[in-house]
């Protein structure tokens, strides 16, 4: 029986929540040689957890050995100086080997393990056949984790807990994903558990944190993997949201805030801004926003209302290829939403795909030309990834480029090579895409005259080595 014996009166468990190094990512989407130098931000979804736990009495600590650069023995240190009963695990399907791997090192402490993200709600059986993995989260895990814990503590049954998935009679039994539908009944995210000093993003100001205003999104593009919780869109009161915006410039000097939502609806924008406005908040902020959202007035709203930039997935240059990818915007509402936002005098951020199964040189010249009509600030662009349960894996299963259990026997440590390129050379043109996107004369010129002080010269030298020294993977 791995339940430990409590003795303390007032804590009812001791919780440990875990953002492990990304090990052996040979399917990454990123320029390694870019992404190193991008910076690191606060894991929102275990701090959220995290104050969970607290409000149901338990005592939690979160391990960010991302931010804080930790190696495997440090954070077994870690593991082994706070003795908890339960350690918490976030993963994701291409980075499950790091996860995997602080899994088998809080056993080795005795702890129960607990796996939690985006990829459990497909590979439930695959995560829990490891022996070293007790218990899997699917869904939304802030309600679910608090139950669990109350289970084990209590000796009470599993089969009740939605969102759960765990071992019986040597089966694995794996729960319907769970949903928050209430937003606003969780507490703040557990800020103070985090190394609020060691995040740092290379387009934002700093000190800089992340937030969340919503869950969810109605669209569904092609390349993009669904949660459950995807299946709803719900929102924040936006004076909470503004609340949480005061609590991070009071307590953490905060000056911007990225949001990680998958978009923004006009109307919570509108309700959001005039909210700042009335309460005459100070801070930048930016967030990620879909072309079609966005009108010129409410592009002036935000910008009143402190909005530096906004980001934006355009991710191809052909029609026809934007029509497959199902993006559902078109090319002339990219230049329309772009043009407004810049006379709004609001930074951009644009992506872009490249190496999408179809894809051929000219469609590939076609997304690079109209990145640099677009001109945005900065720009990213990624090497097509089919990743699981997206119409893109079954695209390109179907017309056998890939396995179709590829990343099922990657979970299972039975599928070490990474997935084929799509198109010829795609490496090469994610290369080509960088260097022509950020090297031309006119654009160095523009960053030049951007910068504002010693920290963005440090950040356009790390771009610049980044650029020179391009790698997709280390």
């Amino acid at each position: 029986m791995f339940i430990r014996t409590l003795k303390r009166q007032s804590i009812i468990m001791r919780v440990q929540l875990v953002r492990y190094q990304d090990l052996a990512n040979i399917n990454t989407r990123l320029a390694q040689s870019l992404n190193k130098h991008q910076g690191v931000l606060p894991p929102l979804g275990i701090a959220y957890i995290a104050s969970s736990l607290e409000k149901a009495n338990h005592d939690v600590d979160i391990i960010d050995a991302i931010a804080l650069k930790m190696s495997r023995d440090q954070v077994r240190r870690r593991i082994r100086e706070f003795h908890p009963d339960v350690v918490g695990i976030t993963a994701m399907t291409p980075t499950f080997p790091g996860a995997k791997e602080a899994a088998w090192l809080a056993k080795q402490e005795g702890a129960i393990t607990v796996m939690g993200g985006v990829h459990m709600a497909i590979f439930a059986e695959e995560t829990l056949s490891y022996d070293y993995v007790d218990f899997g989260v699917i869904g939304e895990a802030e309600e679910t984790i608090v139950e669990l814990c109350a289970a084990i503590e209590n000796k009470q049954p599993f089969e009740p807990i939605k969102g759960l998935a765990f071992k019986k009679d040597g089966k694995i039994i794996a729960g319907r994903p769970r949903i928050i539908e209430d937003l606003d009944s969780l507490p703040m995210p557990a800020y103070h558990l985090l190394p609020m000093d060691k995040y740092s993003s290379i387009i934002g100001l700093h000190p800089v944190s992340t937030m969340m205003a919503s869950r969810g999104c109605p669209y569904r593009c092609g390349f993009c993997y669904k949660t459950p919780s995807d299946v709803k869109h719900r929102y924040r009161n936006y004076a909470q949201v503004a609340d949480e915006m005061e609590f991070l410039i009071k307590n953490y000097r905060v000056k911007e805030i990225m949001f990680y939502d998958d978009l923004m609806m006009p109307q919570f924008v509108e309700n959001l801004c005039n909210e700042i406005l009335k309460r005459k908040l100070k801070i930048a902020w930016q967030s990620p926003q879909r072309v079609n959202l966005v009108t010129f007035p409410l592009l002036k709203l935000m910008k009143k209302a402190g909005c530096r930039m906004l980001r934006y997935g355009i991710e191809q240059g052909d029609p026809e290829m934007m029509r497959l990818i199902e993006k559902n915007i078109t090319l002339q509402g990219a230049k329309d939403a772009l043009r407004w936002t810049h006379q709004a005098g609001i930074e951009t951020f644009t992506y872009y795909i490249i190496g999408y199964p179809g894809e051929n040189e000219r469609t590939v010249r076609a997304t690079i030309n109209l990145a640099k009509e677009l001109d945005s600030r900065y720009a990213m662009f990624t090497k097509a990834v089919p990743l699981p349960g997206t119409k893109l894996m079954e695209s390109a299963a179907g017309k056998g480029l890939v396995e179709q259990d590829y990343w099922r026997k990657f979970i299972l440590g039975q599928n070490v090579k990474p997935l084929p390129d799509f198109i010829p050379g795609t490496e090469k043109w994610v290369e080509r895409a960088y260097k022509e996107f950020y090297l031309r004369p006119a654009k160095i010129i523009k960053q030049i005259a951007s910068i504002r002080g010693w920290e963005d010269i440090k950040k356009s030298i790390a771009g610049f080595m980044g650029l020179v020294n391009f790698k997709m993977r280390e």
